[in-house]
């Protein structure tokens, strides 16, 4: 009986190795950081009057494009059509609300919503566009940390 159950417990043993390696070697993509993918210097030296810009904001800790999103979207897409020498910027942003890694990551997730947005209204083409995020390092109105202020919830577009 005691061989028996040397037997089962090995067996448990080599049974629970594998599947704790196996857990180890699975990559998931909320366990990867989101990389700071901030705008090139080249639209920061463009004369101001060469760069068109169109806002798009969010509700916190959302992706959702509100109506008013659309129009900015919209809007920008018109300005680009028929001219493919044009591009699209776009830079996704949030508040401080939050951890900065999950700023990151829903700066990048609302910058492709628009970028998608944009695409889908059939006036610009993928090569146009370029999708940039800063997560909470590039707000527009500095707040404390764990601020949720709206003007910093916000994808801008700069058509140039």
């Amino acid at each position: 009986m005691s061989q028996r159950r040397s037997y089962s417990v090995r067996i448990a043993s080599v049974a629970a190795f594998a599947l704790l390696a196996g857990c180890a070697q699975q990559s998931h993509s909320w366990a990867t950081a989101t990389p700071y993918n901030p705008p090139g210097s080249a639209l920061a030296q463009l004369p101001a009057a060469n760069v068109t810009w169109f806002h798009v904001m969010f509700a916190s800790d959302s992706t959702q494009i509100d109506t008013a999103g659309l129009q900015a979207i919209n809007g920008a897409a018109d300005s680009m059509q028929g001219n493919a020498a044009l591009t699209a910027t776009v830079i996704g942003k949030t508040d401080s609300a939050g951890t900065a890694a999950g700023n990151m990551r829903l700066s990048q997730e609302r910058a492709n919503a628009v970028r998608v947005a944009l695409l889908q209204t059939g006036k610009v083409s993928a090569e146009q566009i370029e999708t940039q995020w800063t997560g909470e390092r590039q707000q527009g109105a500095q707040t404390p940390s764990d601020v949720a202020d709206v003007s910093n919830r916000v994808v801008d577009i700069g058509v140039h």
